[in-house]
């Protein structure tokens, strides 16, 4: 019998347009790894060069990246909120974070442990392939809003420079 978690967990897989797709043994396997978290506001959740710990799901609140961009204060690179995913680079176990990631509000997550979620993807590779895929699609849209995001930025300085 699926544990409350596993239950909350498949019903959010399945409510979200990145994993409604995927098969219903897909979704078991990661519901059955999901732990539920609860970060408050303002916590770290990981700094620039931390190891992984797992992929997260926002099921209430906000969460935001931050770039450290020397001789400036953080920048906030990314705004997350329910229904989507950080921690990727989890996924791959030689890769640091890039970024800060801090809750700007009190938040409930879903957390997929790192070794548990690639010890499924070894054992199961229509599992890795499917989440692969879908890693790949956010991490586009995360680089399209960066790039945003640094063509704003750089567009306000010459505007600074040229007055």
């Amino acid at each position: 019998m699926a544990s409350k978690t596993e239950l909350n967990a498949l019903t959010m897989l399945r409510s979200i347009e990145l994993t409604r797709d995927m098969e219903t043994r897909h979704l078991r396997k990661l519901a059955s790894i999901a732990q539920e978290i609860v970060f408050h506001e303002g916590e770290i959740i990981y700094r620039q060069g931390d190891k992984g710990k797992g992929l997260y799901l926002i099921q209430e609140g906000n969460v935001v990246i931050e770039m450290e961009i020397p001789g400036q204060d953080q920048v906030i690179m990314n705004d997350l909120g329910p229904g989507e995913f950080f921690g990727w680079s989890s996924l791959f176990p030689l890769e640091h974070k890039m970024a800060w990631t801090r809750a700007s509000q009190s938040t409930r997550a879903l957390m997929f442990e790192a070794d548990l979620l690639r010890d499924a993807c070894r054992l199961d590779h229509t599992l890795e392939y499917a989440i692969v895929r879908r890693a790949g699609r956010d991490m586009v849209h995360r680089i399209k809003a960066t790039r945003h995001y640094l063509s704003k930025m750089v567009s306000q300085q010459v505007g600074i420079g040229a007055g």
